[in-house]
């Protein structure tokens, strides 16, 4: 037995809590992986933020603990895992196998930042749309809603806290629309809601939902609490956006 076999284990399981996937799916994952590798008396528990594994391995315990400290939403990412330990589970790959192909999609070329920033903006446009916008608003919501996607790049890059990232994208969100709204006559509550939906926490409150459901109390509080910070930036940067509009100093 190689020590492969609890290597792929915690690496799946990370690769699902990094891309906002729920606690228990991590935790089943592991476990099934687990013992189809052969590992006995297999033990985890994972939270948003991180997970311990104990397993015995050649006849000694073993442990591993885990830290996340960065989060994103890859929903395909989650689904790849779950096809790697199927194939696991039912004897199609081995340890070694699993390990390549999750390192091999870990590895994989994110989409290009263009993309991302393609797909939110019509989110954003739609949104206003759905709010009571039109053409002129779509158009704002559009434009607007790619630049902030755009921000968002360097500021994960420069590593700014994620709880701080939604003030001041909702910020940027706001003050855009209220610039724009000097030069232009359209409805600023459709084009500022359009921009900020996508950058809510639907989500991580889903999950703290399911968690909870689920028993697991910790890992619900936790998300539940991280995503209501965020709703709260998120609207603080967009009140601050909205006062400075009436400060005569700015326009």
């Amino acid at each position: 037995m190689s020590i492969l076999e609890i290597e792929s284990v915690t690496l799946a399981a990370q690769t699902i809590l990094e891309s906002s996937g729920e606690t228990y799916r991590a935790e089943e994952t592991a476990l099934r992986m687990a013992k189809a590798f052969g590992l006995t008396e297999v033990e985890i528990i994972a939270f948003p933020t991180g997970f311990v594994f104990s397993a015995i391995y050649d006849g000694k315990r073993e442990n591993r603990v885990c830290r996340i400290t960065e989060r994103s939403i890859c929903l395909d990412r989650i689904d790849a895992v779950n096809a790697i330990s199927r194939k696991a589970v039912s004897g199609q790959i081995d340890a070694r196998q699993s390990h390549q192909e999750i390192k091999a999609l870990r590895e994989k070329p994110d989409v290009r930042p263009w993309v991302y920033c393609l797909y939110y903006a019509l989110a954003a446009g739609f949104f206003s749309v759905m709010f009571g916008g039109w053409i002129i608003e779509f158009i704002l919501a559009f434009l607007i809603g790619w630049v902030v996607e755009a921000v968002q790049v360097p500021l994960a890059m420069r590593q700014v806290p994620s709880q701080v990232r939604p003030f001041i994208l909702g910020f940027l969100a706001a003050f855009l629309c209220v610039v724009a709204l000097t030069f232009l006559s359209a409805s600023q509550e459709s084009i500022i809601t359009g921009v900020i939906m996508p950058l809510l926490p639907g989500l991580a409150m889903t999950n703290a939902v399911r968690d909870s459901i689920r028993g697991d109390i910790i890992s619900g509080v936790a998300r539940g609490a991280d995503a209501l910070i965020s709703v709260i930036m998120l609207s603080a940067g967009v009140a601050v956006a909205l006062m400075i509009r009436g400060s005569t100093w700015i326009l």
